[in-house]
């Protein structure tokens, strides 16, 4: 009992390593995703980048789900909401100004007023939209774990069936299709409880305590490399195509970028059970793995102040990466500082 405990904890920790540096990649990328033109060499390689680098959010979210659906771990609603929930409304009030103030500052403070000032507070940066998206299903989890801990696995089957028939398959239709008339039939199977990212919570649920046959182990690890050849491929062919950048193929929903999270997840927990993991791995992971929730929050201020150094020497194609190993390791050592402050450190990261 207590070796399974341990060897779920490096999964963990490894997958939330992993999926963070994912992140702060497709994000490191998307600096020149959008301002090169999309015939060169150099966008296709950062496209490249792009497509490669989609499974991280997917991968935090089925980490959450394995966790908070452990039926050997007990809900108490109380904690959850002045615990997780309040957490996570403070970070996002938080980093929310805080991002608010530096765009306040870009565009001159003084010239803005009040008003505006307010909106720009409390809209701060793109990447935030995971904190709300997180605790919308945080509050939905005692219904949830009724149900987990009580349904048939065939039960919970056909939720990911549907799931995978009416998010999963639709997205990358979408994305590939332009016939007005079947986007908007395709439009009317949205149905927003499979539709959303509460199919990855599951999900990791069922790959953690349910576990996948190994017949489809195989299947995965073969099929990454060419779901990320297609990814680019019909990315690039597309954007050749209008002349502006395409990426709806592998979007996080998108059946390429979804065979590579799953798979990445299956690995990891293959890994983690591996004999190699000492008493001293165990802490450097663990304690890595404990900065990924500021690496996550910091890292589009920190690109923000880095791309520029990594501009002036280095080639987009090579400064990409470097500027993501360089954003990942500030960001880390940022966030240790600030989580060891007595009291207000679990709340500023």
């Amino acid at each position: 009992m207590q070796q399974a405990t341990h060897t779920r904890r490096i999964q963990y920790d490894l997958l939330r390593i992993w999926a963070a540096f994912s992140v702060v990649m497709l994000h490191c990328a998307a600096q020149y995703w959008y301002g090169l033109p999309v015939t060169g060499r150099t966008w296709k390689i950062i496209n490249a980048y792009d497509a490669c680098f989609r499974f991280g959010v997917p991968v935090f979210v089925m980490i959450s789900g394995a966790i908070f659906l452990d039926p050997a771990r007990e809900l108490d609603v109380k904690h959850l909401y002045r615990h997780n929930i309040l957490r996570l409304v403070i970070l996002y009030v938080l980093w929310s100004c805080l991002y608010g103030l530096q765009v306040c500052d870009q565009q001159g403070i003084g010239n803005m007023e009040w008003k505006q000032i307010l909106v720009t507070l409390s809209r701060g940066r793109y990447h935030l939209w995971y904190l709300p998206m997180l605790v919308g299903i945080y509050v939905l989890l005692p219904v949830l774990r009724s149900w987990i801990l009580h349904a048939e696995k065939q039960n919970i089957r056909y939720f990911l069936r549907l799931f995978l028939l009416l998010q999963i398959l639709r997205t990358t239709v979408i994305g590939v299709v332009e016939n007005k008339d079947i986007l908007r039939i395709l439009e009317l199977g949205e149905i927003p409880m499979v539709c959303s990212y509460l199919g990855y919570f599951v999900l990791g649920y069922y790959m953690v305590h349910v576990g996948l046959t190994v017949k489809y182990h195989r299947f995965l690890y073969l099929s990454v490399i060419p779901s990320a050849a297609v990814n680019i491929l019909v990315s690039t062919m597309q954007s050749v195509r209008d002349g502006f950048p395409h990426g709806e193929i592998y979007d996080s929903f998108g059946i390429f970028t979804f065979l590579i999270t799953v798979a990445t997840f299956q690995f990891f927990s293959e890994i983690a059970k591996k004999d190699f993991w000492g008493r001293g791995s165990r802490t450097v992971v663990e304690e890595i793995a404990r900065g990924t929730l500021g690496i996550y929050l910091m890292h589009i201020a920190a690109i923000d102040l880095l791309k520029s150094l990594i501009d002036k020497g280095m080639h987009p194609v090579v400064g990409t990466p470097v500027l993501a190993v360089a954003t990942f390791l500030v960001c880390y050592m940022a966030s240790a500082l600030l989580r060891r402050i007595p009291v207000v450190g679990r709340y500023l990261c």
